[in-house]
């Protein structure tokens, strides 16, 4: 199995307004994006779903508990659709494309949960 080169966006840009509003949801799109992407292509380089957390954990130490704790379920979604079809797809910017046009049910369904 070869190491997997994991690279996923951590930080946000702060600023304020606005523009902090439109640097948050680019950077939050875009790191899921990455998320999606690394698990994509740990399945392609034939890593297993059960080891997969394991690998995106010791690549990434940094990343939060509650994203580890995502992964198995994007890697039922992922390791469901066949390799040989998960060649012909960019999941990563699908994702970042639908984040990007739901952006706003999901900051309101936020919103409607805290309160």
């Amino acid at each position: 199995m070869k190491p997997i080169a994991v690279a996923l966006t951590a930080a946000l840009v702060m600023t304020s307004g606005p523009a902090r509003a439109v640097s948050e949801k680019e950077a939050d799109c875009q790191f899921q994006a990455n998320l999606l992407s690394t698990v994509q292509k740990a399945r392609l380089n034939g890593v297993s779903k059960d080891k997969l957390t394991d690998v995106i954990k010791a690549s990434n130490p940094d990343l939060s508990e509650s994203v580890l704790a995502a992964v198995p379920a994007i890697a039922d979604h992922v390791y469901s659709i066949n390799r040989k079809e998960l060649k012909d797809v960019d999941l990563g910017a699908a994702t970042k494309a639908q984040c990007l046009e739901n952006w706003d049910q999901i900051q309101a369904m936020k919103k409607t949960v805290k309160n």
